[in-house]
């Protein structure tokens, strides 16, 4: 590739215009152009990384299916994706070995251990397809000593439980210290429950799943070491499971940002949304989401966050749930000041309707207008994207465009740090040095 610019990670920044070799599936050279290249200049993005999906579940609340799959894991490439992390899914072993002999074309996926449901009786039970459905959990649960070798060392572990009870942290210490003396990482997903992730984090688990509820005290945690992956997004389309025009109205706007969602899955999914408001409902879904998103937005370090989309629950397609997730996270980031009376305007309305009367959450923010003024935070979010979370899941890349490293990156037109959710808009995507995915080029003469 001539005339590129590379992300380089330990900088955080894009190369110089570089000419980009690869051979065998590898990166061979990364040399520096001398001479003036007046051709117009592409950049250069490693693939992204995401801790937690579900391929077996299809984001329309129903199973995955053969005619579906490939649409669903060209989701994750079109939006950038080299590598994903399966969580709760049964034996991919068939669905990896055809992509890898390119009869049907995705992302690299890596699978966690079959996690284990602790329920609210403090027993470790199997979790069954008809309860834990939603979340991808239809295997049986993991024998101890039984871990599968062909899978990751990370341990799922569900913390459920009925609202105000606590785990002893006794018996959340016995788990954590079997998973840990097998040599696997415990990760620990908390259902938002409003005491299981303080439970879980005051026993030691270093990774935590599932946004923190309204309750959380964050500053009695700072000085312990952990890992944080919201999943923000699919608490967020829940809140407006029963609000269709509001939902409707951001697919929309999502699906404008990224064409092959629009094209593939869009219709069929407002196809199935029910016509009528539930305002009670609504309003009261939509306020659960603020509490959890204003602890989200409270909480300033980033080297604590971890990406994952969750991408398999209702509405969370692939590639969407990462564009929402983004946003939610963008949304909490933003530090320009507003006006006194703007301020007052939006204080006068309920809680739950700030956030979602915030332009950040109806709309693609403009482009920035210099390109040398670029919002840090979004440096930031690519090396969350990228090495953090790759090297957290064992990507072999490790989030990194290096010589002697395997080639997944994507391709973009223009600087994708230029504007919100650029980074989403690729113009190609290469794995092992292979393209894998571009957009259907536009009829030339193609009326509006």
């Amino acid at each position: 590739m001539l005339g590129v610019r590379v992300w380089e990670s330990e900088k955080k920044q894009f190369g110089e215009v570089s000419d980009l070799e690869v051979t065998g599936g590898k990166v061979r050279s990364i040399t520096r152009k001398t001479t003036n290249f007046k051709e117009p200049i592409r950049y250069i993005l490693p693939g992204f990384c995401d801790a937690s999906v579900t391929i077996g579940a299809n984001s329309f609340g129903g199973e995955t299916n053969r005619e579906i799959l490939p649409q669903l894991l060209l989701g994750f490439l079109a939006t950038g994706f080299s590598h994903v992390e399966s969580v709760g899914d049964g034996d991919l072993t068939k669905v990896k070995d055809e992509i890898s002999k390119s009869k049907i074309i995705g992302p690299f996926i890596l699978q966690s251990q079959k996690p284990w449901v602790y329920d609210a009786n403090f027993r470790e039970n199997s979790p069954s397809k008809d309860q834990y459905f939603a979340l991808g959990l239809d295997s049986k649960s993991l024998e101890a000593g039984e871990g599968k070798r062909d899978r990751s060392r990370h341990q799922p572990i569900f913390l459920k439980k009925a609202e105000g009870q606590s785990f002893p942290q006794t018996t959340l210490f016995q788990w954590k210290s079997k998973w840990d003396k097998q040599g696997y990482t415990p990760l620990a997903y908390t259902f938002a429950d409003r005491l299981a992730w303080k439970d879980a984090l005051d026993t030691g688990f270093p990774v935590i799943f599932h946004p923190m509820p309204a309750n959380a005290n964050l500053s009695q945690v700072q000085t312990r070491q952990f890992l944080w992956a919201p999943l923000l997004n699919v608490t967020y389309f829940l809140s407006l499971r029963n609000d269709p025009k509001s939902l409707t109205l951001r697919l929309q706007q999502i699906g404008e940002h990224f064409p092959y969602f629009k094209e593939k899955f869009l219709p069929n999914f407002l196809d199935g949304l029910p016509d009528e408001v539930d305002l009670e409902k609504a309003n009261l879904a939509k306020s659960e989401f603020y509490s959890l998103w204003e602890i989200f937005r409270k909480e300033h370090r980033k080297e604590r966050l971890l990406f994952a989309s969750g991408s398999g629950h209702w509405a969370s397609f692939p590639g969407v749930g990462a564009i929402q997730e983004i946003s939610l996270w963008e949304a909490s980031w933003k530090t320009l000041a507003k006006s006194k009376e703007s301020r007052t305007e939006e204080e006068s309305l309920p809680w739950w309707k700030r956030i979602f009367a915030r332009p950040e959450f109806s709309e693609i923010r403009k482009v920035e207008t210099d390109p040398e003024t670029l919002p840090a935070e979004r440096k930031e979010l690519v090396q969350i994207l990228t090495e953090k979370t790759c090297r957290f899941i064992g990507a072999d890349h490790e989030g990194k465009i290096s010589i002697g490293k395997p080639a997944h990156f994507s391709v973009f037109k223009e600087n994708p740090l230029k504007k919100s959710l650029g980074i989403f808009a690729i113009e190609s995507m290469v794995l092992g040095g292979k393209l894998v995915y571009t957009p259907k080029p536009e009829k030339v003469g193609k009326k509006p």
